[in-house]
């Protein structure tokens, strides 16, 4: 029971397309509908040496596809062609590639609103996609030392990668 003078907070869930997922992302809000499932597989925990199931299910939205690792009780609870919503879930890496997962603390529940248009153009899943770009140091011109001094070509030498 809540006292008169208390007032409840309504934490509203912020929602994010499968597009804006990066390698960096935590805690994801997401709407998808399952396009595939995958074949279960049943692999074994290195740690514990306990029989786990597996399955990864290509998932997608308005704005880009994405594969879902399913474990263990989490694979009878999707269905295919139908709409889910995944709270506080986070994306793993498996061979350079981003996929995403319910987690420990994740919760997948169906979905109200069907979403129509599953845009497949753009694959998050693929390798290196999530990885931010780097921006490259650009040499100088003057060939000057961090210290402003004149650099080896100034001087007459050769570069020092230039041989």
């Amino acid at each position: 029971m809540h006292d008169v003078g208390e007032t409840i907070e309504i934490q509203e869930v912020v929602w994010t397309p499968i597009s804006e997922l990066t390698v960096e992302s935590r805690t994801i809000n997401v709407k998808f509908s399952v396009i595939r499932k995958g074949q279960t597989r049943h692999i074994s925990s290195r740690a514990t040496g306990k029989i786990l199931l597996i399955n990864e299910c290509v998932v997608g939205d308005e704005s880009a596809i994405i594969n879902l690792t399913l474990w263990n009780h989490d694979i009878d609870e999707i269905e295919t062609g139908k709409t889910y919503e995944l709270l506080n879930g986070h994306i793993s890496i498996y061979d350079e590639s981003m996929s995403l997962t319910k987690g420990r603390w994740g919760i997948i529940r169906e979905g109200t609103p069907s979403i129509v248009q599953v845009d497949g153009s753009l694959d998050m899943s693929r390798p290196f996609m999530g990885r931010p770009n780097r921006k490259k140091r650009k040499r100088s011109q003057t060939g000057r030392s961090f210290q402003g001094t004149p650099g080896r070509e100034i001087k007459g030498y050769c570069s020092r990668k230039g041989f």
